[in-house]
């Protein structure tokens, strides 16, 4: 298994090259795989689907959006190429069509589940706080902000598994106080003006 996991990494890394500098590159895919890894067995999961599916979630962002959708495929037809089995390749496709933020209410197993919050995990604290504002740096400043609230803050709530919850906590807990913060100083509401 672990041969198969390093060979999907050069291939997915090699992949996202080109993505390489953005708030989807490659290191988001390192930290989502660890995040997984660690829920998986904490919660008793499929380690090995987790994992391939964490390292395979966002490769569809490589040919085009929906990238959930084209992602499912790519991951199907590399996994095919390394001979992987047809019944585990299907499993892996449903983890990376349903890790997107809209699919939560149509996760099916654990491992879905798993890579799912593995994924929204990596939005809270200060490194999702730094993803989002890259990601969305094309907006106005004070757009971007509204954005993170809209974003961010319901993440922790829609979080599947008690060990996602619990090593969630404290990033949402530092977002949301900066988020806050960083809206009262916009507003000079510390000054006192309005």
């Amino acid at each position: 298994m672990q041969a198969l996991i390093k060979k999907l990494g050069i291939i997915v890394k090699e992949k996202m090259s080109e993505l390489e500098g953005t708030a989807h590159s490659y290191g988001h895919v390192d930290r989502v795989l660890k995040i997984a890894t660690f829920l998986a067995k904490k919660e008793g999961a499929d380690v090995e689907l987790v994992q391939i599916g964490a390292i395979l979630h966002d490769i569809g962002r490589t040919v085009g959006e929906p990238h959930n959708e084209t992602g499912a495929k790519l991951a199907s037809e590399i996994l095919n190429g390394e001979g992987y089995s047809s019944h585990r390749s299907k499993k892996v496709a449903r983890i990376v069509l349903r890790h997107a933020l809209p699919f939560r209410g149509q996760l099916e197993n654990l491992e879905e589940k798993i890579v799912w919050d593995a994924d929204k995990i990596d939005l809270l604290g200060a490194a999702g706080i730094a993803r989002v504002f890259h990601w969305l740096n094309r907006k106005p400043f004070e757009t971007i902000v509204e954005d993170c609230f809209e974003e961010i803050e319901p993440v922790y709530g829609l979080l599947n598994t008690e060990t996602a919850k619990k090593i969630a906590e404290e990033r949402h807990r530092r977002t949301m106080e900066f988020l806050s913060a960083l809206k009262e100083e916009l507003s000079l509401k510390d000054l006192g003006v309005s």
